[in-house]
């Protein structure tokens, strides 16, 4: 087999990165910043786990890997690690299986020498790109399956156009009748920060307080929120623009205040802020929560994922 060349990933070769992620992975479209977010943004970040190769100086293949060693502390487990970003093109004298081969083996052989028992592809939350390898990228999963990879999870993406998007009749009256019953729904502050962090930590965990935190550090906080008037206490959150501009999410509701339209409100309430900051088109990530996201209207697509994982040595 032809010899690769293998280079850290670093902000000289990042644009490299990019080139060769949106020559490979056609269903997305990639940009530094994102490369940089689950690579140097990353606090999970180590040396070898991140890497380019290349025949001669042509850039051919980008592994992007990590293991959960900082953040949050409550997850930290030196034994699981991940493969976030998987992608390669054919070169003169290799093919695009080849360059995923080797760029995958590299990465588990340094996983695995770190000290990691696992490897999944690529669910790592809060810094990722998937929820798991879209289906219609079949070369990446029949390697992934060749090198013993199996399914161990599923999700989907929704792709929105909010060219056209408008609030339906009967979410506006939802709204109407929970304002009536006491329910505000407000764009938080930013000096709210770490009462709605925290609050969302102590019921959904602390990956979606990290994506609700990180929404308020934009110009304009991503976050709106519930709140019962009759207490102020918070009772909802819907979060947008945390970790990509046009990603929707994390949403969640209290329980005791489920099933009364609130959660539907609060999510056609963010899509339309979003549209209003000139969101085009929006992604709903990672969810399984299938019926409640298709009364959104303008849905164009659907990207379907599998989460792939295997044992190490």
């Amino acid at each position: 087999m032809p010899c690769l060349r293998f280079e850290e990933l670093t902000e000289r070769n990042v644009q490299d990165a990019v080139r060769v992620c949106n020559s490979s992975l056609r269903y997305d479209s990639f940009k530094a910043s994102t490369i940089r977010r689950v690579t140097f943004q990353d606090p999970n970040i180590e040396a070898g786990l991140a890497i380019l190769a290349y025949e001669g100086e042509e850039p051919l293949g980008v592994a992007i890997g990590c293991r959960r060693t900082k953040q949050p502390p409550e997850l930290v487990d030196p034994t699981a690690g991940w493969i976030k970003v998987l992608a390669g093109i054919a070169g003169k004298e290799i093919d695009e299986l080849g360059v995923l081969n080797s760029i995958c083996e590299k990465v588990e052989n340094e996983l695995s020498r770190l000290g990691a028992k696992n490897v999944r592809v690529s669910d790592m939350a809060s810094w990722h790109v998937w929820p798991g390898i879209d289906l219609r990228y079949e070369t990446i999963l029949e390697v992934l399956e060749d090198r013993g990879y199996s399914k161990v999870g599923e999700a989907v993406d929704y792709l929105v156009n909010l060219r056209t998007f408008d609030i339906p009749r009967r979410i506006a009256k939802i709204r109407e009748s929970l304002c009536q019953r006491g329910v505000s729904i407000t764009l938080a502050e930013k000096d709210e920060c770490d009462i709605i962090s925290g609050w969302v930590k102590a019921r959904f965990g602390p990956c979606w307080a990290f994506e609700v935190a990180t929404s308020f550090k934009n110009n304009e906080p991503g976050t709106i929120i519930a709140k019962d008037r009759n207490t102020g206490d918070i009772i909802g959150f819907s979060t947008h623009g945390s970790l990509e501009p046009n990603w929707f999410g994390p949403i969640g509701v209290e329980e005791k205040h489920r099933k009364s339209g609130l959660g539907s409100v609060m999510l056609f309430e963010t899509l339309r802020l979003m549209k209003l900051k000139g969101v085009s088109e929006a992604v709903i990530p990672w969810t399984s929560h299938l019926f409640f996201y298709t009364q959104v209207p303008g849905i164009v697509g659907i990207r379907h994922y599998h989460t792939m994982s295997k044992r190490l040595g």
